[in-house]
């Protein structure tokens, strides 16, 4: 299996409205967001691209505000580059985008309600007229050739799972294992017409939880990806490494780490 293929972007900062907020489930929260910044504009002497995703884990870093002081600390756009400031420095957090269409120019994020963290905090909160301000994608990682694909996550990575179905082709073979808290969690999901999409309510806490959902590992020609809590992810990488796997058919990423989730969202 070759190498997904990867579309690099310049970093962009970009001021963006909040135009929706739906809720896709009592733990699920969609923000969407519009505005002239989404498509080519002008700023700081320079002309800047239109905002591209393409791929189905794309990551953008959202700029918040002080959770205590309500203040807004951003980093300035130069040199191709990001500048960040020191005093106060700049907090961010990194997520999926959801949806993005640019013949409406509209851009969707999905927020797990879990509350804490200063992400799902400003979540919990946002109005339509808000303005957020986003950085990225660097790069986007493209759907791969594969002969089946296996996607698996926690609620976290439930945007990328979606995406992952969506971007799949229609006689695509894949099955998704998704792990949730609550069966409330559970939302609707386009797929391809023979996706296998399995929910499994679990405990945080179990770092083996991943790793039992594929008790014998799949074959060579099948793409593997998956997204949640760090040390489920690293059960779930030290089961794979063991295999006789192509290191282009994983993907794992931590989504977060259990205990430090006041910090991380």
């Amino acid at each position: 299996m070759t190498a997904p293929e990867k579309r690099r972007f310049p970093i962009t900062l970009r001021a963006l409205q909040v135009t929706a907020v739906t809720d896709l489930s009592p733990r699920l929260r969609r923000v969407t967001l519009s505005g002239p910044q989404l498509a080519a504009f002008e700023a700081d002497g320079r002309t800047h691209p239109g905002f591209e995703s393409l791929g189905p884990d794309d990551h953008v870093k959202l700029f918040l505000p002080d959770p205590e002081t309500g203040a807004l600390s951003l980093p300035v756009q130069g040199d191709g580059r990001l500048h960040w400031p020191q005093d106060p420095p700049a907090i961010s957090r990194e997520y999926t985008p959801r949806g993005f269409d640019p013949a409406s120019g509209v851009l969707h994020i999905d927020f797990v309600l879990h509350g804490h963290g200063v992400a799902g905090a400003w979540a919990d909160r946002v109005k339509v007229g808000q303005v957020l301000h986003l950085g990225g994608p660097r790069a986007s990682v493209l759907v791969p050739q594969a002969d089946a694909y296996v996607l698996i996550g926690d609620e976290t990575a439930l945007p990328a799972i979606a995406n992952w179905l969506e971007m799949l082709p229609d006689d695509a073979t894949v099955t998704a294992h998704i792990l949730i808290e609550a069966p409330e969690a559970r939302i609707d999901l386009r797929a391809p017409k023979a996706a296998q999409i399995h929910w499994h309510g679990y405990d945080a806490t179990d770092a083996q939880a991943m790793t039992r959902l594929i008790p014998e590992v799949p074959p060579r020609g099948t793409y593997i990806w998956a997204g949640g809590e760090r040390a489920a992810i690293t059960a779930l990488r030290a089961h794979l490494d063991g295999a006789d796997l192509d290191p282009h058919q994983l993907d794992l990423s931590n989504y977060w780490t259990l205990g430090a989730a006041a910090e991380e969202d």
